[in-house]
């Protein structure tokens, strides 16, 4: 399992990812609506957080998650 916030998340962001190849640090998530909702509660799961899907819904870049949660 990856060490430290960052590989966290991107280990739950890969899992939901419709294609690792759509996934970059600076591009789109390509996430639709549905999809937030589980992210948040694998976020919520493996860091205990209060996270929701709007919350996520704001954040464009895998970075920009990373920095969300490790603003927590």
């Amino acid at each position: 399992m990856p060490d430290g916030i960052k590989g966290r998340v991107k280990t739950i962001i890969m899992d939901k990812a419709p294609s690792a190849d759509q996934l970059t640090m600076q591009g789109n998530l390509g996430f639709t609506n549905t999809v937030y909702p589980q992210l948040a509660d694998a976020f919520n799961a493996e860091f205990g957080t209060s996270v929701t899907a709007a919350e996520l819904e704001g954040l464009a870049t895998v970075n920009d998650v990373v920095v969300y949660m490790e603003s927590l």
